[in-house]
C-alpha cells in the first residue's frame, strides 16, 4: 500500500497531469478538491506543500528504521528517480507547491483500504514543466473508459499487475489504484447532495484556527477511525470500536517533530454540541498514579477531572446494562453518595496479554474515604446475597483484604458504562485508592509489582511512558506498543496479522502512543504523540555474568538460597543450609545475622508468619520429623520445634491462612501419603490426624479458594490419584480422581469464572496432559509424543504459579512446550539429571532455567531458546531470580560448594 503512494506521486501527479492537460479539456471551472471526498474517508491529509511535507518525514531518524520495510525502500528509490526525471533544482517542489494536494484513505473491502490522491491546479503556469514529463510517458500503456460522461484512464505501470486509474475533473487530477474511488469522486462531482467528508465534518472547515502556516493538516473523525480498526480486526463485535463509531467527534491535527517523537496536535470538535467535558483544576497532579502503574501495562487510561459526574457525559453506546443490577447499584451505592467520595482521579490498566490467558484489567479509584468506600462495596456485595455473609467470598493477599462482586460488568454499571471487561469484580484497597480487578491474578500482579518496584514511576526505562501523561490533561490514553503487540496480533485479521508479524522489528520501533485531551478556554486541545526507540537489538553473545556479592561458608551448602522479606525495610534476607545441617541467615549486603544447628536437612519451603500478630515476621520450615520456628535474630518460637508423631517422615509442608487472621495452619504430608493439619501451636485438627491417602504425594498438599465456589484442599499422589477435599478433609468428588498411571510432576490451575471453568492441569509420567475440574470431571487429555520408554515429562510453573510449560526430556534433547503444547524451543542436553525452573516478570521478561546436576552447570535461556549467559553458572541446586524495575536488571542468586553468589544481569 505504501509503495502505491509513491507510484502515484511519480506517475500520476506529474506525468499523467501533463498527458491530460494537453489531450483534454481543463480549467473550465475551479473546484475545491475536498468536495469530491466521500464521507467514508478514514482520514484526509491536505497540504499545499507536498514535497516539503514528504522531506520532513523522511528526514526523521525513525525513517531509517522503517525504510527497512521493502515497500518503503521502494518509495524512497522512486522518489530519487522522480527527482532525476524532473531535472532536480527544485522543479518538483515549484510545480506542486501552492496547489491543493489531498490524500484521503478509504475502506474498499473488509480488511482492505486504498488511497485517493487529488491535485487541484490553480492555473497553467507550470505547462512547460508538465510537458517535459509528458514526453517521457509511453502512451501505448494508457487505456480509457467512460463512466457517467467522464473519461477514466488506466495506466499499466511496468512491473506491476495493478492498474492506476486517473481522471481529470475540471481543474482536479484524481488517481487511485482502486477505480471504485475514482467513480465515487465522479458521483460526488455530479451529485452535490451526496454526503461528503466536508459536509459531514463541516465543523473542521468552520474552525477559526489559522492553519495556513502549517505544512499540512490531518482531518479525521471517530467514525473513520472506528472503520479503520474494524478493517484491521478480525472480529466485528469489538465494543470499544462500536462505541467509538457512535461518538461524533472530529479533529484538525498538524504534524510536528521532536527528538524521538512525532506529534499530531490541534483541537477537537463535537457535532451537535455534545461536547465531553474534561476540565481539570488538579493540573499539578498529572502523574498521580505513577508508582502504581504496573510495568506490565499495555494500555493505560487516566481521568483527572474535577468531578466524577463529568463521566456521565461520556456515553458508552456499546454497554447494555443489566436492569436488575443497575437498580441495585443506584439504590445502594449511587443514592447513598458513594460516587460523591470519589475524587475524579481514575486509572485503568489493561495488562499485556500472556499466552492462552485472559487479559487482566485493573481499575483504581482515588477516594476521599477509602475505608468507607471499601465497606460500602462490601456491604453492597452482601445485599446482593440477601445479607448472607456465608455467600460473600473474601480473601487476603499481602495483608490486603479482597472480596468479589459476582455480577457481570459491575464497574460499568457504577460508572456510566465505562471500563468494560469485568465478568466478575475483585475488590481491594491500596493506600487512598479502591482497586478493582477482573481476576484474582490481576489484583495479585498489581500488588506484587508495587512491592517489587516494577512500576512506571520506579523504572528509568519507563520514564518515556510517564512523560506521555500530561499533567494538564483531563484525559490521558497511553499504549505501550511492544506490550500491546501480542493482543494486536491476536485481534488482527489474517492479512494484517501477516503484515504485522513480517515487519514486527521495524514497526515496533514506534513503541509509544499517547493521547491527551485538555480544556483550553472554550476549546478542547488534543495531542497525539508517537514515540520511537531506535536502540539496536541487543546481542546475547559473549555475556559472562560477574559476581556482585559472594559469601563463603565453612561447609558445602545443600539448601537455598531462599529469599525472605525483611519486615523492617522490605529489603531481602537469605537463608541457606550447609551439609552439617546448620542454617545461616544473612542480609543482601552480606551481613550475617544468625546461624543455628538443625537435626536434619530442610525438606520444605521456608515460610514467613506473623506469629505474635505484631507485624514482625518469623521463619517456619520443616525437616523430616520437626517443624522449626525462628525469629529474625535466631531465637526459637515458643513450643518449637514441633515434633511429629513417632514414625512419621515428612515430605511436604504448606502454609495456610484462610482469612488473613494469622491463625495459621500447617498442611503436611508424610512419606506414606498421610495428611496432617496443625495449628501454629502444633495441635492437630479434627479430621487430619492423619487423613490418609493412597500413597506418597507428587507435590505439596495445598489449599485453594475458588471465587464463587469456596475452599478446597488438594493432594495429588504419585500413583495418579487426586484428592479434592473440603476443610474437614471430606472428599468432594465421591472418590479420588484417577488421572493416569502415575504423576511425578507439579500441577497448575487454569483460572476462569465458575467452578466448572477452574481446572487443574498436570502431566503424567507417560506424557499425557490431563485437565480436571473441581467436580472431579476430566475435561481434557492428550498424549504427547513419547520417543522412547525412558522419556521424562515435567510441568514447570513460574514463581507465581500463573504460567507453565511442559518439558519433554529425551536421552540427549529437551523440548520446551507452551500451555497449548506447542514447541517453544529445543536444546541438545545429554545429562540424565536435569532440573527446570521458570521465572516470569512480564511477557518480555522471562528466564527458563536448566540445571545440569551432574556437570553442575546452570543455563539461563529466554523463550527463544537463546542463552542469556554465554558461560553457564556453577551450581546443582535450584536458584532464585529477582527483577528490579527501577534498575531494569535481574539479580540471580545461587549456591555452589561453600559459596553463596549473586549476579547482576542488566536488560
Amino acid at each position: 500500500m505504501l509503495k502505491h503512494l509513491l507510484v502515484i506521486i511519480l506517475v500520476l501527479v506529474l506525468g499523467l497531469a501533463g498527458y491530460l492537460f494537453f489531450t483534454s479539456r481543463a480549467f473550465t471551472n475551479t473546484l475545491d478538491a475536498m468536495e469530491l471526498v466521500s464521507d467514508d474517508a478514514i482520514l484526509v491529509f491536505e497540504t499545499r506543500e507536498p514535497v516539503k511535507a514528504w522531506n520532513q518525514l523522511v528526514s526523521q531518524p525513525i525513517w531509517g528504521r522503517l525504510s527497512a520495510v521493502p515497500s518503503l525502500q521502494e518509495v524512497e528509490k522512486q522518489l530519487v528517480a522522480l527527482d532525476s526525471l524532473t531535472g532536480k533544482d527544485g522543479k518538483l517542489e515549484a510545480s506542486l507547491g501552492g496547489n491543493q494536494f489531498i490524500i484521503s484513505m478509504h475502506p474498499t473491502a473488509k480488511a482492505e483500504f486504498d488511497f485517493l490522491f487529488m491535485v487541484a491546479f490553480e492555473d497553467k503556469s507550470q505547462d512547460q514543466f508538465i510537458q517535459s514529463i509528458k514526453s517521457r510517458l509511453d502512451e501505448s500503456r494508457i487505456n480509457s473508459r467512460n463512466y457517467s460522461g467522464e473519461t477514466i484512464y488506466e495506466y499499466s505501470t511496468i512491473g506491476s499487475q495493478k492498474k492506476l486509474s486517473y481522471a481529470l475533473l475540471e481543474n482536479i487530477i484524481i488517481g487511485s489504484f482502486n477505480s471504485f474511488l475514482i467513480e465515487e469522486a465522479i458521483r460526488h462531482l455530479q451529485s452535490p447532495n451526496l454526503a461528503g467528508f466536508k459536509s459531514t465534518y463541516k465543523e473542521l472547515y468552520q474552525s477559526k484556527k489559522d492553519l495556513s502556516k502549517e505544512v499540512g493538516v490531518f482531518r479525521l473523525g471517530t467514525r473513520g477511525v472506528a472503520a479503520f480498526v474494524h478493517g484491521v480486526a478480525q472480529r466485528d463485535d469489538l465494543r470499544f470500536v462500536n462505541n467509538l463509531s457512535k461518538h461524533k467527534m472530529s479533529a484538525n491535527l498538524t504534524m510536528k517533530f521532536a527528538e524521538n517523537k512525532i506529534f499530531l496536535d490541534g483541537f477537537t470538535f463535537y457535532q451537535d454540541g455534545n461536547k465531553v467535558d474534561f476540565s481539570n483544576e488538579k493540573k499539578r497532579q498529572g502523574n498521580l498514579f505513577s508508582k502504581y502503574i504496573s510495568n506490565r501495562t499495555a494500555i493505560y487510561f487516566q481521568y483527572n477531572i474535577d468531578n466524577i459526574d463529568q463521566l456521565q457525559s461520556l456515553a458508552n453506546y456499546a454497554f447494555e446494562p443489566k436492569n436488575t443490577l443497575m437498580g441495585e447499584v443506584q439504590k445502594h451505592l449511587i443514592d447513598e453518595g458513594f460516587l460523591d467520595k470519589l475524587t475524579g482521579q481514575i486509572g485503568y490498566m489493561m495488562m499485556e496479554k500472556l499466552p492462552n490467558t485472559a487479559e487482566d484489567r485493573v481499575l483504581i479509584l482515588k477516594t476521599a474515604s477509602p475505608d468507607a468506600g471499601l465497606a460500602a462495596l462490601k456491604n453492597f456485595s452482601l445485599k446482593l446475597h440477601q445479607g448472607d455473609s456465608s455467600q460473600l467470598l473474601s480473601d487476603y493477599y499481602k495483608d490486603q483484604e479482597l472480596f468479589v462482586i459476582d455480577q457481570p460488568e459491575f464497574p460499568a454499571h457504577l460508572l456510566n458504562g465505562q471500563f468494560l471487561g469485568f465478568p466478575r469484580t475483585y475488590i481491594s484497597k491500596y493506600d487512598d485508592m479502591l482497586v478493582l480487578g477482573n481476576s484474582l491474578r490481576a489484583i495479585k500482579v498489581f500488588v506484587d509489582d508495587i512491592h517489587n518496584d516494577n512500576t512506571w514511576g520506579r523504572s528509568l526505562n519507563q520514564k518515556r511512558f510517564l512523560d506521555g501523561i500530561s499533567k494538564n490533561a483531563g484525559f490521558n490514553f497511553i499504549v505501550n506498543i511492544p506490550r500491546f503487540w501480542p493482543s494486536l496480533i491476536e485481534l488482527s485479521s489474517p492479512q494484517w496479522k501477516a503484515l504485522f508479524q513480517k515487519y514486527a522489528p521495524q514497526l515496533k520501533s514506534i513503541d509509544l502512543m499517547a493521547l491527551q485531551l485538555s480544556e483550553v478556554g472554550d476549546d478542547q486541545y488534543i495531542n497525539l504523540e508517537l514515540g520511537y526507540n531506535l536502540a539496536p537489538i541487543k546481542s546475547v553473545q559473549d555475556i559472562v555474568l560477574s559476581e556482585s556479592l559472594g559469601l563463603q561458608f565453612k561447609a558445602p551448602l545443600v539448601y537455598g538460597p531462599k529469599p525472605l522479606e525483611n519486615f523492617n525495610d522490605r529489603s531481602t534476607d537469605f537463608l541457606v543450609q550447609d551439609e552439617t545441617n546448620a542454617i545461616h541467615f544473612f542480609n543482601d549486603e552480606g551481613e550475617r545475622i544468625f546461624e543455628a544447628p538443625l537435626n536434619g536437612r530442610i525438606l520444605t519451603d521456608v515460610f514467613q508468619i506473623d506469629y505474635y500478630k505484631n507485624g514482625k515476621l518469623q521463619l517456619i520450615f520443616a525437616t523430616k520429623d520437626l517443624i522449626y520456628g525462628f525469629d529474625r535474630l535466631g531465637n526459637e518460637l515458643p513450643g518449637y520445634p514441633i515434633r511429629l508423631p513417632e514414625g512419621v517422615e515428612l515430605t511436604h509442608m504448606n502454609l495456610i491462612d484462610y482469612n488473613n487472621s494469622r491463625n495459621y495452619r500447617y498442611f503436611l504430608s508424610s512419606n506414606s501419603g498421610d495428611l496432617f493439619l496443625l495449628d501454629k501451636k502444633g495441635s492437630f485438627l479434627d479430621g487430619w490426624d492423619p487423613r490418609p491417602t493412597s500413597g506418597k504425594l507428587a507435590t505439596g498438599p495445598a489449599h485453594h479458594r475458588l471465587s464463587g465456589v469456596g475452599d478446597f484442599m488438594l493432594a495429588l499422589c504419585r500413583n495418579g490419584e487426586l484428592y479434592v477435599m473440603n476443610r474437614r478433609g471430606e472428599l468432594q468428588t465421591g472418590a479420588p480422581v484417577n488421572l493416569g498411571e502415575g504423576v511425578a510432576s507439579d500441577y497448575a490451575l487454569i483460572q476462569h469464572a465458575g467452578q466448572g471453568e477452574t481446572q487443574l492441569v498436570t502431566i503424567t509420567a507417560e506424557g499425557e496432559v490431563i485437565r480436571v475440574n473441581f467436580r472431579g470431571e476430566l475435561t481434557y487429555r492428550n498424549q504427547l509424543l513419547r520417543p522412547d520408554k525412558n522419556t521424562r515429562f515435567s510441568l514447570v510453573k513460574d514463581q507465581a504459579g500463573d504460567r507453565y510449560f511442559f518439558v519433554i526430556q529425551e536421552y540427549n534433547k529437551i523440548s520446551v512446550l507452551n500451555s497449548e503444547e506447542e514447541v517453544v524451543f529445543e536444546k541438545n542436553m545429554a545429562s540424565e539429571e536435569l532440573d527446570f525452573q521458570f521465572f516470569s516478570f512480564g511477557n518480555d521478561k522471562n528466564i527458563f532455567v536448566v540445571i545440569d546436576r551432574i556437570q553442575e552447570f546452570i543455563y539461563l535461556y529466554n523463550l527463544k531458546g537463546e542463552l542469556l549467559n554465554t558461560r553457564p553458572l556453577n551450581g546443582r541446586d535450584k536458584i532464585e531470580i529477582k527483577y528490579s524495575g527501577s534498575k531494569n536488571e535481574y539479580t540471580i542468586y545461587t549456591i555452589h560448594g561453600n559459596s553463596f553468589s549473586a549476579y547482576k544481569l542488566p536488560l
